[in-house]
This record gives structure tokens, C-alpha cells and sequence, in this order.
């Protein structure tokens, strides 16, 4: 847990009089600054020029919710449908069983992908609110503002320079992991590995700066292998197969990876991921492990056991309740009743989403809404049936700087990530409390901030 200093928990852990004497710098990151990358400046989301201090019993929570809970959730399909494909077209395909039977046949080639889990940290501890799966997660672009930071709190280094204090570059851990999966997927046959990124969402004009520091990176990465590459990006139905191989002009691919979201899966990528000629996690099959109604059945199969004892317990204790929102009678607490009864007359004890949300669109707090908006909340979910209720955990309040340098009451949302066995560190939006609006997200006005974990 975060040291409880003078009855208030702060960002700063049990650091909080080594740091808050340092406050003659502005509250927010200045992302143009020189020691910034080119493609970051004008960084679109406010960043707080303040760390977050964590410790090594906070950083192995993280570290195990990230690694665990993805696994669990690719045991979905054979633990709750028993991979009955009729049952999984329902469930998540709206009833089409012939892209049912491509999901699961994707997800039987058992090819790792990255998560993102969300979650509040509440007087129980951590609070898994959603997992995020796919290769358009966001948040990782913070840690490049970290340079920032450490110049403005040289607390962050002993003075002997040996620091105390580390930030795990969550890009950087990707790409280490992005490149052993293409490696375990396609094998070493040729010294050479080609990337494709689909970066469809971002401006023409910036299209070619960011390729230009992904394929930096994704060299250097390369290079500590003894191996050479290039990342490239174009119209995604550029890449063809030649001769079996997926290739973008004279150039084999042997990594397909999308960051933006919807993106149609083309003939060519389908065929060239089945036939192992290269790693591709945004696979038909995505669609089942991104949803968000997974949290429920996690809870259901950890009720029944299904998990060893020691998941099942992680499972019970860090997903609050969820279920699928539909006409059915519920256990809440103990005690049985319908589902729309305990929603309706326990309005600020819960939350309604949409299962297939992203950026905080489609996100109802009890708390935050009238009575009759709830009502017709409830109707419309009911109608649509990809809503989730879940139980409503409030972050609790950490002091925080807000925009004026002032030290306020923030609410927290963590981003962790998990990719197979590494874990990818965490990041944090935070707002004030006193503004609070319920959704904490930087799309609707969160604060980003940068995440050190305390070594000594």
C-alpha cells in the first residue's frame, strides 16, 4: 500500500517532504521542449510535471495483474463455451458463426498480445475495471516526456547519481517483445525481420516522422539481436502475398501490427497469419479477448474454481462485480435478486459501459446521473445487450498538484501494461477532485502523468 503520510495518501508515496519542497517549475510539462522527441512535441494531452512514486509491493501488484489476467482470459473460450462455436457467435460475433470459426481459429495458434489493464486503487487495494488487448493501446507516448521530469527533480538521483528510482520505457519494452514474438512466430531463417504498422489514424503530413521512430527504434532493438529489419507503414492493402510470403512491394513482412482501431483485416494478412509466415495479434479472434464482459465470466469461472486457488482468489478480490447487462436474476453480496432491481434502486453503487468502449465514450457513473437519465441508461442497455454493469470502485483521493501548482485531492486511473512475460509498467491519468466528472480519461480532460517505482 502507499504510505499513509499525515492521514492523506499523495503521488509521492512516503517521499512527500523530500519532494514537495521543489515547486519552482511550472505544473504541467512544457512537451516542446528541446529534450523531447520530434514527434511528441505538441504532445495533444496535459502531462503533470510531477512524478508518481510507487513501491515494490505496489509494482508487484501491477506486475501480476498484467501478466495473469491476460492468460486467464485466453481460457475463456474452452472454460465457459467449452469452444462450442455457436455459443462463441453469439456471445461475441452477433451470431455469425462462419467469423466465429475464424476467431477461434486465430486463437488457437495461441500467439501472445499486449494488454493494457485499467484500474482504480480503492481502500481494498486494486480494482480492474477493464482490459484493453490489441496493439492500439494507448499511453506509452508519456514516457517520452520523461527527461522532463528528472531535470526538474534532480530528488529522482542520489547525489552520487545512483539513482533510487526507475521508470520502466514501456515503447522500448514492447518493441523487445514485439521483436521475440515475431521471432517465435516466423523463425530466424534470414538475418532480416520487416515490421508492418497500420497508422491509418494519424495525419499524412506526421505519417512520415512516426514511422521514421518506430523504425529507429525497432533497429535498435533488432541490432541487440544480431539481427536487421525495417518498420514501414502504407495503405494496408498494399501488402500482397507473393509466392506465400506477405510483402509490401519487394520487401518480405514477417510483423503486421495495427495501432489504430477497426481496422478491416485483409485476405492477404488472414492467409499469410494461418500459414505462420507472420505474428499478427490483431486477429480476427481479438474480438473475443478485448471484450469487456470478460471481467464477469473471470469472476463466474474463479466462483466455480475453474482457476487454481491462487488466481481464483486474485480474480474474486481484484475484479469488482460485473455482469452482462440483461434480464436475469444476479447474487450481489450474498443475496439474490434481479438485475434490474439492484440497478435501479442502487444507482449510485454502480457503473454502466458499453462492452465494446474505448476512450471512456460510453461510460455511465450512477453517481453522476439523474434518475431518470439512469432509467432510460438502464432501457438502452437492456435493448442493446453489449452493456456491462459493474460495481462502482472509487479511487481514493490522492494529493496531487492540480494546474496551479496547488496540492488537491486527485482521483486515479492506472494503465498497466502486460506483454506475454514482460511487464510493461504503468501510467496514470489523474483528475481533481473537486472537477471530478465521474469518467476518468485523458480524451474527456484527464491529466497524464509519468510513473517511478521506489527501489530502496
Amino acid at each position: 500500500m502507499i504510505a499513509n503520510m499525515t492521514e492523506e495518501y499523495t503521488i509521492l508515496s512516503n517521499k512527500t517532504s523530500k519532494f514537495r519542497n521543489n515547486n519552482q517549475f511550472p505544473s504541467r510539462i512544457n512537451t516542446n521542449d528541446d529534450s523531447v522527441p520530434e514527434v511528441f512535441k505538441d504532445y495533444k494531452y496535459p502531462v503533470t510535471a510531477w512524478p508518481i512514486l510507487i513501491n515494490k509491493e505496489m509494482t508487484e501488484q501491477l506486475r501480476e495483474l498484467s501478466y495473469k489476467v491476460p492468460k486467464l482470459i485466453h481460457k475463456i473460450p474452452s472454460l465457459y463455451f467449452n469452444n462450442d462455436t455457436k455459443k462463441i457467435a453469439d456471445f461475441y460475433f452477433d451470431g455469425n458463426e462462419i467469423l466465429a470459426e475464424f476467431g477461434m481459429m486465430c486463437h488457437d495458434k495461441n500467439v501472445q498480445i499486449g494488454s493494457r489493464l485499467d484500474l482504480t486503487y480503492t481502500d481494498d487495494g486494486f480494482k480492474i475495471l477493464e482490459v484493453n488487448m490489441g496493439s492500439s493501446l494507448g499511453g506509452w507516448q508519456v514516457h517520452n516526456l520523461e527527461s522532463v521530469i528528472r531535470r526538474n527533480h534532480p530528488e529522482l538521483c542520489d547525489d552520487d547519481k545512483s539513482c533510487n528510482y526507475k521508470t520502466r520505457n514501456t515503447l522500448e519494452i514492447y518493441m523487445k517483445y514485439l521483436i521475440e514474438q515475431i521471432i517465435k512466430q516466423v523463425g530466424k531463417q534470414n538475418d532480416t525481420l520487416n515490421l508492418f504498422i497500420d497508422i491509418r489514424d494519424i495525419e499524412d503530413a506526421e505519417k512520415n516522422k512516426h514511422i521514421s521512430f518506430f523504425d529507429d527504434l525497432y533497429q535498435k532493438e533488432l541490432k541487440k539481436k544480431g539481427l536487421k529489419g525495417n518498420a514501414y507503414t502504407a495503405d494496408v492493402n498494399s501488402l500482397q502475398l507473393v509466392n506465400g510470403d506477405l510483402c509490401l512491394k519487394d520487401k518480405t513482412i514477417h510483423g503486421v501490427i495495427f495501432l489504430s482501431l477497426d481496422v478491416e483485416i485483409s485476405p492477404e494478412i488472414f492467409r499469410a497469419f494461418i500459414m505462420d509466415k507472420i505474428y499478427f495479434p490483431d486477429h480476427v479472434g481479438l474480438r473475443m479477448l478485448g471484450d469487456k464482459r470478460n471481467l464477469a465470466i473471470l469472476r463466474e469461472l474463479a466462483q466455480a474454481g475453474k482457476f487454481s486457488p491462487e488466481d481464483n482468489e486474485l480474480m474474486l478480490k481484484n475484479i469488482p462485480w460485473t455482469s452482462p447487462v440483461e434480464n436475469k436474476t444476479t447474487i450481489f453480496k450474498g443475496k439474490e435478486i434481479h438485475l434490474f432491481d439492484l440497478l435501479k434502486n442502487n444507482k449510485d453503487k454502480f457503473v454502466i459501459k458499453a462492452a465494446r468502449g474505448y476512450q471512456g465514450k460510453d461510460v455511465f457513473i450512477g453517481k453522476f446521473q439523474s434518475d431518470n437519465e439512469w432509467e432510460e441508461i438502464l432501457e438502452t442497455a437492456s435493448k442493446n445487450g453489449f452493456f456491462i454493469a459493474q460495481e462502482f470502485s472509487d479511487s481514493l483521493g490522492f494529493m496531487a498538484p492540480n494546474e496551479e501548482n496547488e496540492w488537491t485531492p486527485h482521483k486515479l486511473i492506472w494503465g498497466a501494461f502486460g506483454f506475454g512475460d514482460f511487464y510493461g509498467g504503468v501510467w496514470v491519468r489523474m483528475s481533481e477532485v473537486k472537477t471530478d466528472i465521474g469518467v476518468i480519461n485523458s480524451a474527456t480532460g484527464a491529466v497524464e502523468a509519468i510513473v517511478y517505482e521506489i527501489l530502496n
